[in-house]
């Protein structure tokens, strides 16, 4: 790539270009009933929730409350009081190391108990509480059956030399395992996105973590030269999908987050994050604006501008179409039949049938 092909790929994803969230039709229509997934699930970018801060999110059908105390502590709650029911992102603060609801004062302690009411004796309240994990700025909730505790961990991000750098998100109607199946679904590179992809080694099952690698001929951004893309991709359960990026033109690597969270019956979050080496080192306003002025977070944009817009391609479809418990394959797609195997383990096992056969 010469040096006006980077001059006008940082034109084109300058600050704000990166659209935020794509409009999409959300509906269930005739879809098999999939439950929930067990396993980790993106709810915010560590960015999101400052300390002080209370975010709420959807999960699973119901609202969830993300604060971090003064001291830094995260936290994610059920969103409601156990007192009588006050919504506790609809005017709660932090105060301290305590979330406070808004309607009687009742305050929480970062283990969920309640700890003071004005005047008298707390009483023996607790919030419901998910457990949570931060890794590389993003913020993870574990959802088990049953209320399982979590039995494995999502794959490192990139390493913490990466930060996040330009993000996209959009609402899907659709489940994390269609979303996923993608990743292995080959055959409709071409067809879909006119991308050239090459399967470098067939699917690596290790427990709840799938390998995948694939090479790859893209385009980032419309107008500019076409990109050959190495990329290892690990899925870790059906919630995310992290690999490292090598654009071999340009001699860059960057780090690729995708993932998809339930926010209610057949509709996910979609998010994906593009990770750099100068943004990690941004930890100031001057030094976040002269990283977002680098070549590597220019990349890191256009990567996020040339993904979205493959998923808006994706979703045109996800959106409409209905899942297939028992799709009828053809020759040479056999990574399809193993990934539908792996997934099998995220759900309880009298559950509707995930697999080929």
């Amino acid at each position: 790539m010469n040096r006006q092909s980077l001059a006008r790929l940082r034109h084109r994803v300058r600050a704000g270009a990166v659209p935020s969230r794509t409009d999409l039709a959300v509906g269930e229509g005739d879809r098999v009933p999939l439950p929930y997934p067990s396993g980790w699930f993106c709810l915010a970018l560590s960015r999101e929730v400052p300390a002080g801060a209370v975010v709420n999110r959807r999960f699973m059908g119901r609202d969830v409350v993300l604060y971090r105390t003064r001291g830094g502590v995260l936290r994610v709650v059920d969103a409601h009081c156990p007192h009588l029911g006050a919504h506790l992102g609809a005017g709660g603060v932090v105060d301290g190391e305590h979330l406070v609801c808004p309607f009687h004062r009742f305050a929480f302690d970062v283990e969920g108990s309640c700890v003071k009411v004005p005047g008298g004796a707390p009483p023996r309240a607790t919030l419901a509480q998910f457990t949570v994990r931060e890794r590389g700025k993003i913020i993870y909730v574990w959802h088990g059956h049953d209320a399982a505790p979590p039995v494995w961990e999502p794959s490192e991000t990139p390493d913490d030399r990466f930060a996040p750098a330009a993000s996209w998100s959009t609402l899907l109607a659709s489940h994390p395992q269609e979303v996923m199946e993608s990743f292995v679904d080959y055959r409709h590179q071409p067809v879909v996105h006119s991308v050239s992809l090459r399967e470098v080694t067939p699917p690596v099952d290790e427990g709840p973590l799938l390998r995948i690698s694939f090479s790859a001929a893209i385009r980032l951004s419309v107008g500019l030269a076409t990109i050959r893309v190495d990329q290892g991709l690990v899925l870790s359960g059906l919630g995310l999908a992290s690999g490292d990026v090598t654009l071999h033109q340009v001699g860059m690597e960057l780090g690729v987050l995708l993932t998809a969270t339930p926010v209610g019956p057949w509709q996910t979050r979609l998010r994906v994050v593009a990770m750099t080496e100068a943004a990690s080192h941004a930890d100031s306003p001057r030094l976040r604006k002269a990283a977002s002025m680098s070549w590597s977070a220019v990349a890191g944009q256009a990567l996020v501008r040339t993904i979205a817009h493959q998923m808006g391609q994706d979703a045109r479809i996800w959106n409409s179409k209905r899942y297939e418990p028992h799709p009828q394959l053809a020759p040479g797609e056999s990574a399809i039949d193993d990934y539908r195997r792996w997934v099998r383990q995220f759900y309880p096992p009298d559950t509707w049938p995930t697999g080929t056969s």
